[in-house]
């Protein structure tokens, strides 16, 4: 399964991913400013996949099953360095990808990315902060292109949780 691909029609996945990788290596932890049209974009791609794929997930080995990043971005990249980058390697994450940490949208939005570009090798599981009542619980804040930190109930009329939270 390892370099099997379903590679997206869509350009704006990929550029995501060049940008969000190109932090790699800094001094200092910087934060990826994204466009909203991005997100957006990225958000509707992967809610169709989400939607498209089966409830219950068959994966052949080998896979990386990796636990919980709460928006630790450089130790999710960390994790990628040491384990291989998407699709050398296969990898199926056990949901809470946000709050914590200062990275959230980056660690998020990359993650979308990969799902989005290696749907058949790259697998996200929902865990307790991809539900709206934990997320509002935990008011994740999301940075739009500007800069300007979003509410929790502003975010949800662009970007929503159901994404994640469509059960």
């Amino acid at each position: 399964m390892a370099g099997s691909t379903s590679p997206s029609s869509s350009a704006v996945p990929q550029t995501l991913i060049e940008k969000l990788l190109s932090v790699r290596g800094a001094s200092t932890q910087r934060q990826v400013l994204i466009k909203e049209d991005d997100i957006r974009a990225v958000l509707e791609a992967v809610r169709e996949i989400f939607m498209s794929q089966p409830m219950l997930l068959e994966i052949r080995p080998p896979v990386r099953v990796c636990g919980d990043t709460h928006g630790q971005y450089y130790d999710l990249l960390r994790i990628y360095e040491k384990c291989g980058f998407p699709p050398y390697s296969n990898y199926l994450f056990l949901g809470d990808y946000v709050d914590r940490g200062k990275h959230s949208v980056e660690t998020i939005i990359l993650q979308f990315c990969y799902k989005i570009v290696y749907r058949e090798n790259f697998f996200l599981l929902r865990g307790n902060h991809e539900c709206a009542s934990i997320n509002r619980c935990m008011a994740f804040l999301m940075m739009s292109s500007g800069g300007i930190t979003s509410s929790c109930s502003r975010r949800s009329r662009m970007c929503s949780t159901r994404c994640l939270c469509a059960a």
